[in-house]
Parts: structure tokens; C-alpha cells; sequence
């Protein structure tokens, strides 16, 4: 299954906002980063993060910057002209605008290849268009505009000449000199046919140089990492953050804890806690991370070793579905069972799974999700759970939110070798001033089963 960006975009994670925050110049470059595919090879990851490496040191210096401010000028003039060059592919020739985008291309190319020429980089491809540039732009003005030239064509030249100096009263002539320029586009656009591949190249080159410097400053902007790629399984945060939630926290003149986390292969990972304990935004930023990782982006933590996967699933939420008449426990039961046969196929998965058949009643929803460890502890898979449930299954690793302190939550995430899931519910509602009446008679409920 490809995963193209545009796809993910509407996962509840927090990844639009990474996307909302991008600085991209051209229209161009935002269509081919929307349309680029999800990474599943180690090679191309690195490939990605290597660019990043190269690129991320150069912005501290003021030289580079400043180039760097003017490519993006320059990349703000950079067109969609993917159409014109499948026209002149196919053997069309092309009219004046379209050869007006090309020259502009070309140009836009030169100047950027020029701006980088000083810097000993290779993360930016830059195809050399001076012949492609040469042909539209015959008299070396350089100039973003194109005109059929005089110096095309000797024949041409005497024609304007002559209808000049009828005074433009001479109605043969512009018939004539019509035919003349259609020939020389005709002659322009069998030679650039020869270069078309070499058009197209340049226009995808441009626009990966305008999305790179755009993660490489949105790295420094929103205090990203460059990921490690991890080679046993295990994939590793330190200090693991979600930027639109800490954006929101900011606003409110609070601040965003931040999360230490690990798991492998080797088990599923269980995360007990009670209800407003931050377990949901935990699986949320994991899949975001993952997202972010498989896409190149930098990754909102101090330190990641993260695991390229070949799917990403995310379950989270009440995703009733109206529509297909499907309550919440269905579109819940039936989100995992998608995942399940994805597993079974083989294929090499991180699912993010928040409180499995919690809408169902306690004594069945508990042993569902004790099931589903089981199952997922049978294949080479990278999983993660949350639950309120009681969960005594030994096929798993077990964390727990450290929970409430000193009147405040602890997000922190601590071993846990329990099976009982913490009850601080009525500590988190007295916190809410809820209503005391109610809260007082639950504690009375309590200490009568207990």
C-alpha cells in the first residue's frame, strides 16, 4: 500500500500542523511534497537525513543564510510547467507562454546554481540548462520574458523592418512574419525536445531544494531532531514532544512535559494510566514521529532512534461512523481487525492502538484486549497499547503514567511490573472541582466493594 503524504495528512497527530508550518516557496514544490510516497527502505531514509546533515550546519553561517534567503526568492518564482513539458514530449509546439516558462526555468536554475556555487554541498542537484537558455534567449539579455527574436531568423528581421517603415500599412507583411515565427517555434521546440527529460529534471530538482530548505529551517524553528535510523527494532525518544499541542500550551502560558519512551519488536508495549493521563497524546506524537520520520521531516524530540515500518496505524478516539450505520465499538473492533490482517499478510507494521474495546462492558472488553496482545506478541511487529483495563498478559512490556502528585499530573512514564491499572479517577474529578456531593458518595461506593 503507498502512502502518499497527501493521504496522511488528515491523521489525527498533529501532522498538518507540521505541514501548515512548512515554508515552502512554490506551488510546485507543496504538489510534489504532497504527492511524495511514505519511505519504507533504509537507504532512502538515510539518503534524507544525510541531505538534512549536510545542509543543517551551513544555516548557521551568515554567508549561506543570506544565500540562502535569495534562492528562496528565486524559488518563489518557480512554475507548475509539468504540463508544457509533457507537450513538447509528445511533439506539440509550443506557444510563446510556454516557452516564456521555460526560458524563466532556465533561468531560475542558472541563478540558483550560480548562489550555491560557492558551497561545497551536494545536497542540492543542479542541472546545468545554459544550452536550453542559450536557445530561448539568443541574445544573452537574460531577461524573464520571451520574444520571437530578430536574430532568429535575417528574413524575419527585414520583414518587421519593412512593415516598420510602411508605417504598419503594408497588411501583407504581418501574414508573413507570422509564418516566420511559427516556423522558428516550431524549430525552438524540436530542439528543446531533445533536452525535455533534462526540463523536467530541473523543474523536480528545484522544487526538492525548495522542500529540503524547508525542513532544515523548520528543523531550527520548531527545535527538531534529525533521527537516527535504528537497525535492531527498538525504536528510542528522549524528550519526545508534540509541537502543535506545545504550541498550545505556550499560548496558555503553560508548559509541555515531555515524554522518554522505548519499545522493540520483541513484545508489544502496554501503557496503563488513568483517564486525562496523556496516554492518547503519547500514541498520537508516536505516530506523528513515525510520520515525520518516513516522510524526512525532523523529528519533535531531543533524541530519536526510531524503525522504518511498512505501515502505520493509528487507533484513537470515538470513530463512530454515522454514515456506515457502525457504532464505536464496531469502527473500533473493525479499525483493529484491519490492522490484524495487515500483520497476517506479513507485512511489517507499528500499530498505535488507544484502549481497545473500551466501549464495550469491563468483563469483555478486558479479555479482547488481553486477546489482542496475544495476537500481535505472534508477529514481528512494533506495537503500542493503552488501557484502563486490568491486564495480567505476560507477552508484553509494561509502562505506566506516574500519575498524580502533589495536587498536579505527572505525565512521566515509569516501569510498571502490576497488572492493575492505576484508580485516580476521583483524585483527577476532585482536581476539576467537580461536584463534591458526587464525588464524595463515589469514595463511599468504593470503600463499600473494597
Amino acid at each position: 500500500m503507498v502512502m502518499k503524504f497527501r493521504s496522511v495528512l488528515d491523521i489525527a497527530c498533529g501532522i498538518r500542523y507540521i505541514y501548515s508550518q512548512l515554508d515552502i516557496c512554490s506551488s510546485l514544490s507543496r504538489a510534489i511534497l504532497l504527492d511524495s510516497e511514505m519511505s519504507t527502505k533504509i537507504h532512502d531514509i538515510e539518503k534524507a537525513y544525510d541531505n538534512i546533515n549536510e545542509v543543517l550546519p551551513l544555516l548557521n553561517k551568515p554567508t549561506f543564510a543570506s544565500a540562502i534567503n535569495l534562492i528562496k526568492i528565486k524559488l518563489s518564482e518557480l512554475k507548475d510547467i509539468r504540463s508544457s513539458v509533457i507537450r513538447l514530449k509528445e511533439g506539440a509546439i509550443l506557444d510563446d507562454i510556454e516557452l516564456f516558462e521555460i526560458k524563466s526555468l532556465a533561468i531560475i536554475n542558472n541563478d540558483i546554481s550560480s548562489l550555491l556555487s560557492q558551497f561545497n554541498t551536494e545536497s542540492f542537484k543542479i542541472y546545468d540548462t545554459t544550452h536550453v537558455l542559450n536557445l530561448l534567449d539568443p541574445d544573452g539579455n537574460r531577461i524573464t520574458s520571451f520574444y520571437i527574436y530578430d536574430s532568429y531568423s535575417p528574413e524575419l528581421t527585414k520583414l518587421r523592418r519593412d512593415y516598420k517603415q510602411s508605417n504598419y500599412q503594408d497588411q501583407d507583411i504581418p501574414f508573413e512574419i507570422s509564418k516566420y515565427e511559427e516556423k522558428i517555434r516550431e524549430q525552438l521546440s524540436s530542439s528543446l525536445r531533445e533536452h525535455y527529460l533534462l526540463i523536467d529534471n530541473t523543474m523536480l530538482s528545484l522544487a526538492l531544494a525548495d522542500i529540503l530548505i524547508a525542513k532544515c529551517l523548520q528543523i531550527k524553528s520548531l527545535d527538531l531532531v534529525v533521527p537516527k535510523v535504528s537497525l535492531n527494532e527498538k525504536t528510542e525518544y528522549r524528550g519526545l514532544f508534540n509541537p502543535e499541542i506545545e504550541s498550545i500550551l505556550k499560548n496558555e502560558k503553560r508548559e509541555y512535559q515531555k515524554t522518554d519512551i522505548s519499545f522493540s519488536s520483541q513484545k508489544p508495549l502496554l501503557i496503563t494510566g488513568s483517564n486525562m493521563g496523556g496516554k492518547t497524546v503519547t500514541l498520537k506524537t508516536l505516530a506523528l514521529a513515525q510520520l515525520l520520520f518516513q516522510y524526512g521531516f525532523g523529528i519533535p524530540s531531543e533524541e530519536a532512534h526510531i524503525t522504518p515500518v511498512n505501515e502505520i496505524y493509528l487507533s484513537c478516539g470515538d470513530d463512530q461512523d454515522y454514515r456506515a450505520s457502525l457504532s464505536s465499538f464496531a469502527a473500533d473492533m473493525k479499525r483493529v481487525d484491519k490492522m490484524i490482517k495487515s500483520l497476517k499478510r506479513g507485512r511489517f507494521i507499528l500499530s498505535l492502538t488507544d484502549e481497545p474495546a473500551r466501549t464495550t462492558n469491563p468483563v469483555e472488553g478486558s479479555a479482547l484486549a488481553e486477546s489482542l496482545i496475544t495476537v500481535l506478541s505472534k508477529y514481528r511487529s512494533m506495537n503500542v497499547l493503552t488501557t484502563h483495563y486490568n491486564i495480567s498478559n505476560p507477552y508484553c512490556t509494561r509502562l505506566r503514567v506516574k500519575g498524580f502528585e502533589n495536587g498536579k499530573m505527572n505525565y512521566s512514564l515509569v516501569e510498571d511490573t502490576g497488572t492493575e491499572a492505576p484508580h485516580e479517577a476521583l483524585l483527577i474529578a476532585e482536581s476539576l472541582d467537580i461536584d463534591s456531593e458526587w464525588i464524595e458518595l463515589a469514595q463511599k461506593e468504593l470503600n463499600k466493594r473494597n
